[in-house]
């Protein structure tokens, strides 16, 4: 098992940079769509999709529960690059602090 790329709260970490943190704070929507769209069709809901997954994104944070799509998301994140961590933790971290794991999640995304 290995480490994410980056710390959860390392907001303005390269790759992205502080870019990528006003990105997901000003257009939260958009920039977990843009994350998605980094990953294939098969790996996660909307996966390629940039629009779809901002769309859906919005949809659930309207009704309250965008960590239960985003969860989703992490756990495939994880399970590319064998991170350690688990379904608990996810939950927490999407429910809690959305912003920080889009923005950890984009840069684990963008480092091959």
């Amino acid at each position: 098992m290995s480490d994410w790329s980056t710390g959860f709260c390392s907001w303005c970490a390269e790759p992205g940079g502080c870019g990528l943190c006003v990105y997901t704070y000003c257009c939260p929507c958009c920039a977990y769509g843009s994350m998605v769209g980094k990953m294939g069709p098969e790996e996660v809901c909307c996966g390629g999709n940039c629009c779809g997954a901002c769309c859906l994104y919005a949809i659930m944070v309207d009704l309250g529960l965008c960590c239960l799509l985003h969860m989703g998301a992490r756990r495939r994140v994880r399970e590319k690059y064998g991170i350690e961590g688990n379904g608990c933790t996810d939950c927490m971290l999407t429910m809690c602090c959305p912003y920080c794991a889009i923005c950890q999640e984009t840069r684990q995304l963008s480092t091959k």
